[in-house]
C-alpha cells in the first residue's frame, strides 16, 4: 500500500495511492495502514506530492554501514552514531533543495531508507517496536560535507533546511 500525503484545491489530505489515482482516507494514516475507508478519488497528475508527514524530527543513525564508514576511513562505531535533523529539513518530493552556499561548498546526496513511526513512543521494547511503526520511505539524506568533518557531531552538515526531501 502506498500511503501518501497531498494537497488538491488549496485542502490538505493523507491518501492511498493506486495506480493513477489518489484516495482521500478518513482519519489518520495509522488508520489508513489498518484499512480505513477510501474517500474522494483525485487524478495522480492532478494534486501535489508532499513530505508524506510532518515529523517533529528525524532521528538519525550515521555510519550504519561498512562500505560507507570506510569512505570516512573510520571503522563501524561501537554504539549507534545519532544525530538529529530538525522538522524544518523536511520536504516534499518535487520541492527544491535549497543550498547554503554561504557556509557550505560541497553539498552531497544520500538514499536512505527512512522508517516512518506511527504514534507516540518511548522506551519500547525491541519485541513491540514493530508494532509502531507506520511504514518506510525513501529519503536523501542530503548533507554539506565541507561541515561534516569540521564538527564531532553531524546535525549542522544534516540539518539545513530544506536537506530532507
Amino acid at each position: 500500500m502506498k500511503l501518501c500525503r497531498f494537497k488538491a484545491s488549496e485542502k490538505i489530505s493523507f491518501g492511498i495511492i493506486e495506480g493513477d489515482s489518489v484516495f482521500e482516507i478518513e482519519g489518520g494514516l495509522f488508520e489508513a495502514a489498518s484499512g480505513a475507508k477510501k474517500g474522494k478519488e483525485h487524478k495522480l497528475d492532478s494534486v501535489r506530492l508532499l513530505a508524506p508527514v510532518l515529523p517533529s524530527k528525524i532521528v538519525a543513525v550515521g555510519l550504519n554501514y561498512k562500505a560507507h564508514a570506510a569512505e570516512f576511513g573510520k571503522p563501524l562505531p561501537e554504539e549507534p552514531m545519532i544525530f538529529i535533523k530538525p522538522s524544518t529539513a523536511v520536504i516534499g518530493p518535487d520541492d527544491e533543495i535549497v543550498y547554503p552556499g554561504h557556509m557550505s561548498h560541497r553539498v552531497d546526496y544520500e538514499g536512505e531508507l527512512g522508517v516512518v513511526i506511527g504514534r507516540t513512543a518511548k522506551e519500547v521494547q525491541v519485541k513491540d517496536a514493530a508494532g509502531y511503526i507506520l511504514g518506510y520511505t525513501c529519503v536523501n539524506d542530503v548533507t554539506a560535507r565541507d561541515l561534516q568533518g569540521k564538527d564531532i557531531q553531524y546535525t549542522r552538515a544534516k540539518g539545513f533546511d530544506t536537506f530532507a526531501p
